[in-house]
C-alpha cells in the first residue's frame, strides 16, 4: 500500500511492510529494516507502535522535532502518527519491533498500551522522553524477551500458537517497559495508580453499553472533570476518545474475525442503527466497514498465497 501524504510527510500503513510473517506484528533487525526500507531514514510517520532497541553503533533519531543520541542499549518508543527520522547513523544495528493496536488489544488492556506510550508525547508543555538508556542490569532482561519474540516470529505458521505466544511476550515487554519509564520519567503515575487500574477494568467490561463519561466518573466516585484531567495527564486524550477508540477496535476485530453482517455488528456494539455505525466508523477509520473488511480480506489472501508459495519453493 502506498503511503498516505499528511502535511507533505508520508504516513505509512502497517501493510507497507512486505515481509510480515505474523499479521499485526513485525520483527526485524534494525540494519535489515533500514536496508529493505531505506526511505524510512527520512522524516515520516506510521499508524502503528514501534519499539527499537539499539545494540550497535551510534547516531541520532529525531522524534517530533526532538533529537535523541542513540548508542548501544538505547531504547526508543514511537507512537502512531509521530514524525521521526534517522540521522548520521554509524554502523548501527538493533531490534525493530512494531505492532498494531488491534493485535495487542485483542487480549490485553487498551489503557495499558496508552499509558506506556503516553511517555512519548507532550505533557504539561514538556516533552516526555521517547528514548531511554538501559542500565547494565536492565538490558539483558529486555533483550531476552525480544529474542523470545524473534524465535516465535520465525517459527510462525497458520497452524501453531506462535501469534498467541508473541502477544503474551509483547504484554510482558510492555509491562517491563512501563516500570522502566515510570522510574526514569519526571511524570509521576503513582498517585493515580489504583484509579487507572480500576478505570482499565471498568472500560474493558463496560465500553459497549456505556459510552458516557458520567458513568465512569460516578463508578470511580470522582467528577467528570477530574476523570478527564487524569486521562489527559496520563494518556494525552479524554476518556470519550478512549471509549470511542476501544469501540472501533472491537468493531474492526468483529469485521475481520467473524461472518457477522455490518448490521449485526452495529447491533452487537449497541449502535442505534446500521447507518450511524457506518457514519462513525468512516469518520474514525476513513473508510466504510464493508470497505475495511474487503481490503483486509484481500491482504490476508495475498499473504496466504505468499506463504503457500514459500512452502512449495522449499
Amino acid at each position: 500500500m502506498h503511503p498516505i501524504q499528511q502535511n507533505e510527510k508520508p504516513l505509512y500503513h502497517f501493510s507497507f511492510l512486505k515481509d510480515i510473517k505474523v499479521y499485526g506484528i513485525y520483527y526485524n533487525s534494525l540494519a535489515r529494516y533500514l536496508c529493505q526500507y531505506p526511505f524510512l531514514r527520512n522524516e515520516h510517520s506510521h499508524d502503528f507502535y514501534s519499539v527499537i532497541l539499539f545494540t550497535k553503533g551510534e547516531g541520532i533519531i529525531r522524534i517530533n522535532n526532538e533529537a535523541y543520541p542513540v548508542h548501544p542499549q538505547t531504547l526508543c518508543l514511537i507512537s502512531p502518527n509521530q514524525t521521526h527520522s534517522f540521522d548520521d547513523l554509524r554502523a548501527v544495528d538493533g531490534i525493530v519491533f512494531t505492532f498494531c493496536q488491534d493485535f495487542y488489544v485483542e487480549e490485553f488492556s487498551f489503557i495499558r498500551l496508552l499509558n506506556l506510550f503516553s511517555y512519548t508525547s507532550s505533557i504539561d508543555m514538556k516533552v516526555s522522553n521517547s528514548c531511554i538508556n538501559l542500565a547494565e542490569s536492565e538490558y539483558p532482561r529486555l533483550s531476552d524477551i525480544m529474542k523470545s519474540v524473534s524465535y516465535e516470529y520465525e517459527s510462525f505458521t497458520p497452524d501453531n500458537n506462535s501469534a498467541v505466544i508473541i502477544r503474551s511476550l509483547l504484554n510482558i515487554l510492555l509491562l517491563k517497559l512501563t516500570e522502566l519509564y515510570e522510574g526514569k520519567s519526571e511524570k509521576s503515575l503513582n498517585s493515580n495508580c489504583n484509579l487507572i487500574h480500576s478505570l482499565s477494568n471498568l472500560v474493558d467490561s463496560s465500553y459497549i453499553q456505556e459510552q458516557q463519561v458520567s458513568f465512569y466518573a460516578s463508578a470511580l466516585n470522582i467528577s467528570e472533570k477530574q476523570l478527564n484531567d487524569i486521562c489527559h495527564r496520563h494518556f494525552n486524550c479524554g476518556l470519550k476518545k478512549i471509549l470511542q477508540d476501544r469501540l472501533m477496535q472491537e468493531s474492526r476485530k468483529l469485521l475481520l474475525s467473524t461472518e457477522l453482517s455490518v448490521g449485526e455488528i452495529a447491533y452487537k456494539l449497541n449502535f442505534e442503527d446500521n447507518s450511524y455505525f457506518n457514519k462513525v466508523f468512516k469518520k474514525e477509520i476513513g473508510i466504510t466497514p464493508k470497505s475495511f473488511r474487503d481490503m483486509h480480506k484481500k491482504i490476508f489472501e495475498n499473504r496466504q498465497d505468499k506463504i503457500s508459495g514459500e512452502r512449495l519453493a522449499s
